[in-house]
């Protein structure tokens, strides 16, 4: 029951009522613990930042009272040096790595902040960042420590007894009319400069300064708790160029994933497909020619070995992007340098081999690859013709590759999609592009050839009316991906019916400068 209906008697509506106030004084409680555990962390990180700042206080006490006690001008001034020096050693380490993470450690667990790490060594900006940081946060702590130890019990002290206020007054602020030759009172009167007296206030004005000096204290220090964790990540955090660096990153990593996703769907989904073909083919063989029958199944069980060869190729891309944690240096290892999308394809595609990726990485891409998906298509009674024109031994590795996706995709779409077993590939290699024209019949539905291109994502692979005539998105994939790869290179892909065949064509330039990544 959420609320009270007045058509109800009135024990009912009382039960009620109890239940709401038991619920809304639960929901105060935990609110109230809620508040309670922010503050005391904030608190606590306060007083580590006192504890930080103890070392500080230390040296300016020291100096401070060996300058009182100091006997002459000379004297003074040494110490003076001595414990300028010994602060300024103390404030090099606010300066050092190690501890700005150990402040980003601090305030990611005690703030509850989620803070990125920097995608790089750390420049001079992100060092006096961190510097700042180290400082204000021990002079809060530091505030917090004299206002708990000094101020607190002095101001108590002043404001209950206005003797104790004057005589604590003449011990904090000195003693009218002291002379001497240091500010202690010591050494000759006529010592210049340290001849002035001590001003003391009235012990009136103690009283009324004290209670404002400590509600000044407690404003700040609770400005300082409320804006910790806003500081904290302006200055703890990446700056501007770091930010973009692991956005950049983000979408290596990203655009990798779905890279891998078609890796698999392409590398598996074709060798199911040759699998399937081949287990029909033994089949039918088998009781009357035993060699056909056992050459399907041998061919059946190289297709299963290359198909997890692929696999664990991209189970170990995945383990080395797991390991890498997305920062931008790391992801450029994994994609041999390349620090864009192109590079992550590259790697994905096997092409950078600086650094190892966990796993044998499969072998480079020759154009007798291409052959022999033909021949696996001839070899199951689905007749393709290959034509290669043009010298392929000037070809990139990256451009061999694409061939490789591209007629294996056709492949696969023509065994499950061709109204009339049959596929004919012609591969054009020019001077500085090729094209690739893939032919099967089809039925009269899909898209008009050349009205799809550069893998919109509403396209069909629609080439038979009979089975599979409207083909599914995931089928569509293929033809997307290699829509979006071609256009990496700077070229493009269309696709559709041509007068009553199904038609791809592909253009992939390949001269110096349009290679999306090293060939090599």
């Amino acid at each position: 029951m959420t609320g009270i209906d007045d058509s109800e008697p009135m024990p009912i509506r009382m039960a009620a009522a109890r239940r709401i106030v038991v619920s809304v004084r639960r929901c105060s409680l935990v609110a109230m613990g809620a508040w309670a555990a922010k503050l005391w962390r904030r608190l606590l990180v306060l007083l580590i930042g006192g504890v930080v700042a103890v070392p500080y206080i230390a040296v300016i006490i020291w100096v401070v009272t060996a300058w009182n006690e100091a006997s002459d001008r000379s004297l003074a001034l040494g110490i003076f040096v001595f414990g300028t020096i010994v602060f300024i050693l103390l404030c090099i380490p606010a300066f050092l790595a190690v501890i700005r993470a150990l402040e980003r450690t601090l305030a990611e667990h005690l703030l509850e902040l989620s803070i990125p790490t920097p995608p790089r060594r750390p420049t001079t900006s992100d060092r006096v960042r961190g510097a700042l940081f180290y400082f204000g946060h021990a002079f809060a702590g530091a505030l917090l420590l004299l206002t708990v130890v000094v101020v607190i019990p002095s101001a108590s002290l002043m404001i209950a007894d206005p003797q104790q206020a004057s005589e604590l007054s003449n011990g904090l602020l000195g003693i009218a009319g002291s002379t001497g030759g240091a500010p202690g009172g010591g050494g000759d009167s006529s010592a210049g400069p340290w001849t002035e007296p001590a001003i003391v206030l009235p012990a009136g004005l103690i009283q009324i300064l004290a209670p404002l000096v400590l509600l000044l204290l407690a404003a700040f220090i609770i400005a300082e708790g409320y804006f910790l964790p806003h500081y904290a990540q302006i200055l703890l955090g990446p700056s501007a160029a770091d930010r973009a660096a692991l956005a950049g990153a983000d979408r290596v990593r990203r655009f990798r994933r779905t890279v891998l996703a078609r890796e698999v769907h392409d590398s598996i989904g074709h060798a199911l497909t040759i699998m399937t073909m081949q287990a029909a083919v033994a089949k039918r063989a088998l009781p009357q020619d035993e060699k056909l029958a056992e050459a399907a199944v041998d061919e059946i069980a190289r297709t299963g070995r290359d198909a997890v060869a692929e696999l664990d190729h991209v189970l170990a891309l995945l383990r080395a992007e797991a390991d890498a944690e997305g920062t931008v240096s790391e992801v450029e290892d994994l994609v041999g340098g390349a620090g864009d999308i192109a590079g992550a394809e590259a790697d994905v595609g096997g092409i950078a081999d600086d650094g190892d990726s966990g796993s044998a990485r499969p072998p480079r891409p020759t154009m007798l690859d291409i052959t022999r998906l033909a021949e696996e298509a001839r070899s199951i009674g689905h007749p393709t013709r290959l034509t290669i024109c043009g010298d392929s031994g000037g070809l990139p590795t990256a451009v061999v590759r694409e061939l490789r996706r591209i007629v294996r995709e056709a492949v696969t779409n023509s065994l499950r999609h061709a109204t009339t077993p049959g596929l004919d590939v012609t591969i054009d290699i020019g001077a500085d592009c090729v094209q690739v024209v893939a032919r099967n019949a089809c039925g009269a539905t899909g898209p008009a050839f050349g009205t799809v291109s550069e893998g919109r994502s509403d396209a069909t692979d629609g080439r038979s009316d009979v089975k599979g005539a409207a083909a599914s998105a995931r089928e569509s994939r293929g033809l997307v991906g290699i829509g979006e790869r071609a256009a990496l290179f700077g070229g493009n892909a269309d696709w559709g019916v041509d007068g009553g065949q199904w038609a791809l064509q592909v253009r992939l330039p390949y001269s110096e400068g349009q290679v999306p990544w090293p060939s090599g």
